[in-house]
């Protein structure tokens, strides 16, 4: 039932540098100190092409020949003539400087090592130029690397089971609906990095999730997935507190002054924002793909397999065409609620307990302090 694109090894295909791949092939034949030495030249030449490829900025008046940290990058793009910087950041170097005393006269918290140049400088640079977050990495000297891979969830997709299937009824979803429950594992770029379809829409999430990893989906040490109430906290799969506000609109709700009650709902409210990432891509999943909203009786196998063929299509969408909306986000991407007081136990959504369970709680709330003490010093 899970997609062969998931692993994590033709995942990792996609984020190899155009003469990574090719690589293999011209130097094939060479012997081993050759090829090494070829690889490590690729790989320079490969960077050039990429930034030269992508970069807005002018490296005769950005000098760009040696590394510059995100402060010096920032400081020498101002240097700039105006008409230079307003095209990277549509701002002039003067009204650019004041925007950023204005945020921080409003009390935006900088966090981490970033000054609230580097903030604004990424954003601008991000919303003006579209540019891609790898590149935006790159310019300011900041790894894209994070201890969070992704979110997982699932979503309930209409389905309808043979007809000579003995236990129909365990398609039936709480709602009352014949659906087959699909999880996926999504990253921060909104891709299907895992999809596991088939199961019985009366099966909970968490169970999918537990012999999901059962049958070996596996995840990094030292990294972990967002995941919703509805399954147990671990160091792998980090959930929310329960008992503590946790939907965004909730938050949207309340004066930012007078925001969080405590370090728990902050912590959530940060683990909302980014975990929306997987309730986004199922909408624009169903907005994109009509059969997912209107299946057909087909063959149940054919049906899973349609699932599936919908997210390898949409990833490919992603790649080639993103930012080109021809379709309306299903807004109601989940029959399952993004509440951290699920109605199942965390007892019984354990993916794994004990040890896990243990460095879960410690990770979340060093996480959580971390997130606390950075608001107030700010």
């Amino acid at each position: 039932m899970s997609s062969d694109e998931s692993s994590h090894e033709e995942m990792s295909s996609d984020d190899m540098s155009y003469d990574e791949r090719s690589s293999d092939e011209d130097v094939s034949s060479d012997d081993a100190n050759n090829y090494s030495k070829r690889r490590e030249r690729n790989k320079r030449v490969a960077a050039w092409w990429f930034n030269a490829a992508m970069c807005a900025a002018d490296s005769r008046e950005l000098k760009r020949g040696r590394k510059l940290s995100g402060a010096e990058y920032i400081r020498e793009t101002l240097r700039g003539s105006d008409s230079y910087v307003q095209e990277i950041y549509r701002l002039t170097p003067e009204n650019f400087r004041l925007l950023g005393d204005e945020l921080l006269a409003r009390g935006l918290p900088t966090g981490g090592d970033l000054i609230i140049e580097e903030h604004v400088g990424m954003f601008l640079q991000l919303v003006a130029q579209g540019s891609p977050i790898r590149k935006l990495c790159f310019d300011f000297q900041h790894s894209e690397e994070t201890d969070a891979l992704g979110a997982i969830d699932g979503t309930h997709i209409p389905a309808f089971p043979e007809r000579d299937e003995p236990f129909k009824e365990r398609w039936r979803n709480r709602k009352g609906n014949m659906t087959q429950n699909v999880m996926a594992v999504v990253d921060f770029n909104g891709n299907f990095r895992a999809v596991v379809a088939g199961w019985e829409g009366s099966a909970h999430d968490s169970l999918v999730l537990r012999r999901t990893v059962d049958a070996g989906f596996t995840v990094p040490e030292g990294r972990y997935y967002l995941v919703d109430g509805g399954y147990a906290n671990t160091h792998q799969f980090l959930a929310p507190y329960r008992g503590k506000t946790y939907h965004l609109a909730q938050f949207q709700q309340r004066r930012p002054r007078n925001r969080y009650e405590n370090a728990e709902e902050l912590y959530n409210h940060r683990h909302a924002q980014l975990r929306n990432v997987v309730e986004k891509a199922f909408g624009i999943l169903k907005g994109r793909f009509r059969i997912l909203k209107d299946m057909h009786r087909y063959k149940y196998s054919f049906q899973t397999n349609l699932v599936i063929a919908c997210c390898v299509l949409h990833n490919f969408i992603n790649r080639h065409q993103r930012g080109q909306v021809d379709f309306e986000e299903d807004a109601t991407s989940s029959d399952d609620s993004d509440d951290p007081d699920n109605d199942v136990p965390s007892t019984s959504a354990n993916v794994s307990g004990g040890t896990d369970a243990q460095r879960g709680g410690a990770l979340r709330d060093s996480i959580r302090d971390k997130l606390w003490n950075a608001r107030r010093t700010n």
